[in-house]
């Protein structure tokens, strides 16, 4: 693969560099961390409106359509101004997370959204002793009805705080530590049974501890085939 940047490419880091070197400052960041919220909604409706948060997703849900390169276009400028903006997490992540593997219903659904700036997202993966093994899932999705039920802790999501949607990898069979059995379904952070937490972290990215507890989620719910979340998430 070429990694050199295309002229486009160049213009369009060099007008996303001038957008934050002019309203994201050392002084501007400093009040950012700070707020209640931990990120701007101005800067993030910002990033919204000059199309950054569309850049890998696909123009039928009004995105870019752009490849690995332009989004190191933006990683690299995001991460010279240190942004703490849900942009990874949002975009890198959950969105990343809808276009690879979901319906076509839950595409049309949460990706225009998404590229509007109108949700965030969150991975919630991440359990208590599981030290970075990403197939160490012990939360469980147990069948009830037309869904599932689910059950278990995860720590440290990254921006889990502000996020409208979380994308939380749950067991459907097997035994914790095995690939095979892991599941990922889409639940509202403020459904009934989901408790957040939110915390500052030492980088000053917001985190979050969620439990779920007895949190049920429709079949429409779920990523992907059921049991086949490990494709998704390596």
């Amino acid at each position: 693969m070429d990694f050199e940047y295309s002229d486009e490419q160049r213009l369009f880091s060099e007008t996303l560099r001038k957008f934050l070197n002019t309203g994201y400052g050392f002084d501007a960041r400093a009040k950012i961390i700070t707020s209640s919220a931990g990120f701007s909604e101005d800067v993030w409706a910002a990033m919204a409106e000059m199309g950054i948060l569309g850049v890998p997703f696909d123009a039928e849900h009004g995105g870019f359509g752009g490849n690995t390169v332009d989004m190191m276009v933006v990683m690299e400028a995001l991460g010279e101004a240190l942004v703490v903006e849900p942009y990874l997490a949002t975009v890198g992540l959950g969105g990343r997370f809808i276009a690879r593997g979901g319906t076509v219903a839950q595409q049309k659904q949460i990706l225009p959204s998404v590229i509007a700036g109108k949700t965030k997202m969150a991975f919630a993966q991440t359990e208590p002793g599981a030290r970075y093994e990403l197939a160490r899932v012990s939360a469980r999705a147990t069948p009830s009805g037309d869904g599932w039920v689910l059950e278990g802790d995860k720590r440290a999501v990254l921006h889990g705080g502000c996020a409208d949607l979380l994308v939380v990898s749950a067991r459907t069979a097997g035994a914790e530590g095995d690939a095979h059995g892991i599941s990922v379904f889409l639940v509202e952070r403020g459904a009934p049974g989901v408790t957040v937490s939110e915390y500052r972290g030492l980088d000053n990215l917001r985190l979050a501890d969620v439990r779920l507890s007895g949190v049920r989620v429709a079949r429409a719910g779920l990523l992907g085939a059921e049991g086949g979340g490990w494709s998704l998430i390596e």
